[in-house]
């Protein structure tokens, strides 16, 4: 079942309920308050939520597949004001209500009527959040600085401030978002997140410095993600960044974080072998042995090779692509974006970097080897190149048909026999329903199938997402 709160062109609210299986509308709840704040929570075979209104807030009730009216469990009050409100968190378990009001941070306990924190702040914003328990606050000042509060006798106490380092760069395609902080949900730590980086203090210890992730790319770009032929483990990249990681795929958890030094065309993992194609080179890893040790670290200098391309350097207006063949023997490099040239595909000898071949595409795009290691394609144009060898085992490209598939299909079709329908359902092989997927994961060129693994990556997630289907 799926609960959702809305308001209709008047303004009046309704709570709907719908069943997910048949995708059927159940029954729609009108809402006599002024407004719902969120969440909308279950509370044993019922739907509980809050409206507030100025002087008070009310928890109703009802059933998921009810059609009897709404049950109000109780009527609790509050500023005269809040129906101002700009924006609001209640926590159930104990009947409190944080809102940002004119300028000021408020925490009204519901249950005994009274104020316990008001905190002048002219910047404040979402999100605020609270601990499972309550009792710890925390809301931010501004875009960097987030402000902690303790529950004590005399209300919500300042007991910590912590300033994010994470350097929010406003200008890379006017989409960066601000820094979000909030509460885990036992209250020990803060989690600060941005599109450049993840920061975690402790709320036990004030002066503990912030331990940080650096995720800062280049720009905002897709994220490449391969899996190993054997299906153990996932290799993943964001398109022109430095940083890989190996994710162990029995253990979901990183076995490798490489920080290559260099701006990352594609990559490949395959046996216990990570390459790496970079700025005019191949560069190899090898995988922790046995498995057994994850999160291991490693830099440009444990890796075990590196193969330079014999042909000159791209110009820095181009956009660089890469490919590796599923048996490491070739490399394709995809150039375009540069106004001047004309966009280009080589195809390279991964054990020498000599160019054997190339040719000028319609669309310059990232190219795709596929699972035989016989055909070239760049999927989202449709276009493709067949291997061909001559007698001489000289290395050339012969068109393809606009009307051929890929030998084997494309990379976003399962080997199992999953289907991704247009309307985001994913089906088995045997027709059945097992999921439903956002509309931001429906591009088909941004799903990669390894037999029961589906991987999914576009420009608008943090970290490409891996899913393991059940039959």
């Amino acid at each position: 079942m799926l609960a959702v709160a809305h308001q209709d062109f008047e303004s009046t609210t309704h709570i709907s309920t719908y069943d997910l299986l048949s995708g059927t509308h159940i029954y729609s709840h009108h809402v006599s308050e002024e407004r719902t704040v969120a969440p909308i929570w279950t509370h044993d075979e019922c739907l509980r939520f809050v409206t507030v209104k100025p002087g008070s807030i009310t928890i109703w009730e009802v059933g998921f597949t009810s059609t009897l009216a709404l049950t109000k469990v109780k009527s609790l009050p509050t500023p005269d004001d809040i129906g101002d409100v700009g924006t609001a968190l209640f926590l159930p378990n104990l009947s409190r209500l944080a809102f940002i009001h004119q300028g000021e941070v408020l925490i009204w306990d519901a249950r005994d009527s009274k104020l316990l924190l008001k905190f002048s702040c002219t910047n404040c914003h979402e999100p605020m959040s609270f601990s499972s328990d309550g009792r710890f606050f925390t809301c931010q000042a501004n875009n960097q600085e987030t402000h902690l509060w303790k529950e004590s006798s005399a209300g919500y106490t300042p007991h910590q401030r912590v300033t994010s380092c994470i350097d929010e760069d406003m200008g890379v395609y006017n989409t960066i978002e601000h820094t979000r902080a909030l509460l885990s949900p036992n209250g020990e730590s803060i989690i600060a997140s941005g599109n450049y980086g993840i920061q975690l203090w402790h709320t036990a210890d004030p002066t503990t410095p912030p331990s940080s992730v650096p995720t800062k790319p280049l720009m905002l770009a897709k994220f490449l993600l391969e899996f190993s032929p054997d299906g153990s483990v996932a290799a993943t990249a964001r398109s022109w960044d430095n940083m890989v990681t190996i994710l162990d795929l029995e253990s979901s958890s990183p076995r490798l974080i490489i920080d290559t030094g260099m701006s990352i065309w594609g990559l490949k993992v395959a046996g216990n072998t990570i390459a790496v194609v970079s700025e005019g080179s191949i560069v190899t890893w090898n995988l922790p042995a046995g498995g057994h040790d994850l999160g291991v670290r490693a830099n440009i200098d444990d890796s075990v090779r590196t193969t330079t391309f014999d042909h000159p350097e791209p110009s820095p207006e181009q956009s660089h692509s890469a490919a590796i063949s599923p048996r490491f023997n070739y490399i394709v490099t995809t150039r375009w974006g540069d106004e001047d040239k004309l966009d280009r595909l080589d195809v390279y000898d991964a054990s020498i970097g000599i160019c054997l071949t190339s040719t000028f595409p319609t669309l310059g795009h990232i190219p795709w080897i596929t699972r035989d290691g016989r055909e070239v394609w760049l999927p989202t144009v449709g276009e493709g190149w067949k291997i061909v060898k001559d007698r001489k085992s000289n290395i050339g490209l012969r068109n393809l048909p606009s009307n051929v598939r890929p030998s084997g299909g494309y990379r976003w079709e399962s080997p199992h026999g999953h289907e991704v329908t247009d309307d985001g359902w994913i089906f088995n092989s045997r027709k059945e329903r097992l999921m439903w997927l956002p509309h931001n994961w429906r591009a088909h060129e941004d799903r990669t199938w390894s037999g029961r693994f589906l991987g999914l990556s576009n420009l608008e997630l943090r970290e490409p997402v891996i899913m393991e289907l059940g039959e």
